[in-house]
């Protein structure tokens, strides 16, 4: 039995280093930025008033229905495709929550003039390629060839907003999140196996005796804040906005597919 469970931990350890080998991403990709915010100017298009201005709405679309609209400008894509580059960003930055994969990601290159609309899968529905193609075909890209930078991001993520809207809602103030769905299961699986498999390897060398009282949910959230495997936790955002802070992207990273559309001017 306990050759069977070594054998058994062993494999699960084996997948988790698999997995965290496939999580590598580009050097171009940059990293989350250490101040939390939906939209990044990295490739200077907006003033601050602008950035601040698309924060506070994009924000407190965030607080009512947990979607997370990211609007991130960078100067270069390197030698990456647009598509893929918003991909792996997606990915890296873990945009959308764990739980749902309701993330956007409006990505803007500068200098190659590349634009990219991204869902998360299960917004992919309300959000299908035809319509991220004439977002940007309609707002965008006339907009950006007279340098109206803002006026263009500022439409498009209006409509990115009313086709999303109601997708999702947002979990209840003072309730602590939960793990949902079919993968949440298997983490609770995977974790306490982990768990006996330890307590039964070690009870007869150290007469462990733990007690069903002995671990419990830490209530306020489970697992990372922020980033999936790669963030830390951050704090909120200096912006005093209208609607509240943004306090980071909920984790994940997943559901970034290869869905959307892309577009230059």
């Amino acid at each position: 039995m306990k050759i069977i469970l070594k054998y058994i931990v062993a494999l699960v350890f084996l997948q988790l280093n698999l997995l965290a080998q496939v999580d590598k991403y580009h050097a171009v990709i940059p990293d989350v930025p250490s101040t939390p915010a939906l939209v990044n100017d990295l490739g200077d298009l907006l003033t601050t008033e602008e950035e601040n201005l698309l924060e506070t709405k994009l924000v407190k679309f965030n607080k009512e229905t947990s979607n997370e609209i990211a609007v991130v400008t960078v100067k270069s894509l390197g030698d990456l495709e647009v598509s893929q580059f918003a991909n792996e960003l997606g990915r890296k930055w873990s945009i959308g929550k764990a739980t749902k994969r309701n993330g956007v990601l409006v990505l803007i290159s500068k200098n190659d003039r590349k634009i990219n609309i991204s869902p998360s899968d299960k917004l992919q529905g309300a959000l299908p390629d035809v319509i991220c193609s004439r977002i940007i075909r309609e707002d965008i890209v006339p907009n950006f060839k007279k340098r109206e930078y803002f006026i263009a991001l500022n439409e498009a993520t209006d409509h990115i907003i009313a086709a999303t809207k109601g997708e999702f809602t947002n979990e209840q103030i003072g309730q602590g999140k939960e793990i949902h769905g079919f993968s949440g299961i298997i983490i609770l699986l995977v974790f306490a196996f982990l768990f006996v498999a330890f307590m039964y390897f070690f009870r007869d060398k150290n007469n462990i005796y733990v007690t069903g009282r002995g671990y419990q949910y830490g209530g306020d959230e489970w697992g990372p804040r922020v980033g999936g495997l790669f963030g830390g936790s951050f704090g909120g955002n200096s912006n005093d906005n209208e609607g509240g802070s943004f306090e980071g992207f909920g984790g994940g990273g997943s559901g970034f597919d290869g869905g959307g559309a892309s577009g230059s001017w």
